[in-house]
């Protein structure tokens, strides 16, 4: 299906990307050689869960058979979400009585006997698919017919040349309003009627990535907290109601009057990932488009600077653990105990540290940034996983109908499985933090200041997570002082990228 302009040609709809859109109600063998205004409260909104979601709906491709031929991924390898290896998006080698990974499995058989094809997964670092991508472009080598890279890093590398225009192949077999790809991520990227990078429902990493606030239910009950999920729903939940509840919930266990190991902590988080995840919390945008549907920097400074010191006194308070640690460190003393409150990926409750935790634990979206903000918001991490097919691909019939096919299947079978059995059914306890993942996932937000951040000096970065990380907030002034000195230049060459031949 092609798309005239993406901006237009996008269905949105309220869940915004991989499983979430619900879309408004030849021959495989052709070869392309060239390749905010009032105070809101939830309560009364109505959240789809994410099983109502999926339907029957198939992919509209028709019968192909392309003869044994094999299609070869070079995707990423071990992708480290919460410091475990997650390397299952693509291919899975047996059946392991795991759902997820069954259904991975099960996944892959299907559309290789249904398209007579085999499948190829190669994994490889990050740095080794930059530099394949390049050597066998360079060489026009047709070895990898489907690329799997980070989102920013793909996204750099499309600007660059390298990968087809999906919108525009001689073969018309990707459905890009269809709900296994993410509408509003081609909006969030748009330029004109050309789609280089892929991103929707076959990238698990999409979902993994996505940051939530995460409670010990144990301490909120000894500790009289109010019921979280009623505060979510009557629209409370801001980042000051945050920083106030845990200011209260720091206990000087062995008296020494001092904070260490062996207190128990109101909040604590990683000064990275974390961090960067406010600026969709927060519904903070760096890039929008101008009336030629052209990127500018759209950046409320005011706005950005009252939310990062609402940041920094959550991070250094009295209630916060105060230092800069890993995502273990964090799962682990959240699975301990050692802290009421985290920040971290919804991965980690796939964690082996969580499946070991004792205590009941509950899931809250990210705050808001005031009560005047009507929705909670939050965002994939730029580094999840998207899919490009390389100009040296000699039959991008094949790998486009394989792409399709892979995603239709994946949010018609995995996404449900992922999100009812695997969170769920096995570690989300109770029906309001299903509910409240639902939200999460309803209201994710992409905006192309974060996915195109190796081109406009990696603003997200010097405004937020690194005076932030590195505890010294009197940097953030003179950073944007900085950016905004070099924005224009920085917008000008972006636009000329992308919408310029």
């Amino acid at each position: 299906m092609k798309m005239t302009r993406i901006l237009s040609g996008i269905i949105l709809v309220a869940i915004t990307f991989t499983f979430c859109a619900c879309s408004s109600d030849s021959d495989g063998s052709k070869n392309n050689e060239t390749s905010n205004i009032v105070e809101t409260t939830v309560s009364d909104q109505k959240t789809p869960a994410i099983s109502e979601l999926y339907r029957e709906r198939e992919d509209s491709l028709p019968e192909l058979n392309f003869g044994g031929e094999t299609i070869r991924f070079l995707t990423l390898k071990n992708r480290d979400m919460t410091g475990e290896v997650y390397n299952d998006e693509i291919w899975v080698e047996e059946l392991t009585s795991d759902p997820l990974k069954d259904s991975i499995y099960n996944r892959n058989m299907y559309v290789m006997e249904r398209f007579n094809c085999k499948i190829v997964d190669e994994l490889a670092s990050a740095s080794t698919v930059s530099s394949t991508i390049e050597k066998h472009f360079n060489a026009d080598d047709d070895v990898y017919q489907i690329i799997g890279y980070e989102a920013a890093e793909s996204l750099a590398k499309s600007l660059d040349g390298y990968f087809c225009d999906l919108n525009n192949l001689d073969t018309d077999y990707i459905e890009f309003d269809a709900p296994w790809w993410s509408g509003q991520f081609f909006e969030s990227i748009a330029a004109d009627d050309r789609v280089y990078v892929l991103a929707g429902s076959l990238s698990l990493s999409m979902i993994r990535s996505i940051h939530a606030t995460f409670f010990n239910k144990r301490i909120a009950e000894d500790e009289g907290v109010e019921d979280l999920y009623n505060v979510v729903n009557e629209g409370r939940w801001t980042i000051d109601y945050q920083t106030e509840l845990v200011s209260n919930m720091y206990r000087d266990l062995d008296g020494s009057t001092t904070k260490n190991i062996g207190d128990r902590f109101g909040y604590a988080t990683s000064f990275y990932w974390a961090v960067d995840s406010y600026w969709s919390a927060f519904n903070l945008t760096i890039l929008s488009f101008d009336d030629d549907g052209r990127f500018e920097f759209s950046l409320n400074e005011e706005k950005a600077y009252d939310g990062f010191q609402k940041i920094y006194n959550l991070s250094y308070g009295d209630g916060a653990h105060g230092e800069n640690i890993d995502d273990s460190d964090v799962e682990r003393m959240f699975a301990s105990g050692e802290t009421f409150m985290i920040t971290q990926k919804l991965a980690c409750a796939e964690t082996v540290t969580f499946r070991n935790m004792q205590d009941d634990y509950g899931i809250i979206p990210m705050p808001k940034f005031d009560k005047k903000q009507e929705e909670y918001y939050s965002m994939p991490y730029e580094i999840f996983q998207t899919y490009m097919i390389p100009k040296t691909c000699r039959n991008t019939g094949m790998a486009s109908a394989i792409l399709e096919a892979l995603s239709a299947e994946t949010w018609r079978k995995i996404i449900p499985t992922y999100s009812e059995i695997v969170l769920k059914g096995k570690y989300l306890s109770d029906p309001q933090s299903r509910k409240m993942f639902d939200m999460i996932i309803n209201n994710t937000k992409i905006d192309a200041g974060l996915m195109y951040y190796r081109r406009i000096g990696e603003i997200g970065s010097h405004l937020y997570r690194f005076p932030i990380e590195r505890n010294q907030p009197e940097n953030f002034a003179s950073n944007l002082e900085k950016i905004k000195r070099k924005m224009p230049m920085y917008v000008k060459l972006l636009n000329e990228s992308v919408f310029d031949d």
